[in-house]
């Protein structure tokens, strides 16, 4: 059985090592160890961060769940590809808010809309009679 999670989960992660390294660049130029040191990019840089660890891997879990139980493979790519696609909106949205704030927006409602449809989808799994 082929299984989808996987690939987006490898995705994703060297996407956390970019993110990652982008905060380690900007504490090396800005010299700050701990916090944002009350530098704005640092700042943005630590929150984009931060959202990907608050999302991407609850949401993993879900299409793993999901695909283990019934999903077919080329549902969940569909998902795992908006999820991808969220994150890179996200980073765009939050890194150049004068010109791609709408993306950050879209970011949040297909991330939103992904998480209630896992879930409803795993719930509709366990609850069908």
């Amino acid at each position: 059985m082929f299984l989808v999670t996987p690939l987006f989960a490898a995705l994703l992660a060297l996407m956390f090592v970019l993110l990652s390294a982008n905060i380690v660049r900007l504490r090396f130029r800005e010299q700050v160890s701990l916090g944002d040191g009350g530098n704005r990019d640092l700042n943005i840089a630590i929150r984009i961060q931060a959202n990907f660890v608050e999302y991407v891997p609850f949401t993993l879990l879900l299409m793993w769940l999901l695909e283990s139980i019934d999903l077919s493979p080329a549902r969940v790519f569909w998902i795992g590809l908006a999820l991808v696609l969220s994150r890179i909106f996200h980073v765009l949205g939050m890194s150049f808010p004068k010109k791609l704030m709408i993306l950050r927006q879209i970011s949040v409602i297909l991330s939103f809309v992904i998480l209630v449809w896992l879930s409803v989808a795993i719930l509709g799994y366990y609850l069908a009679p």
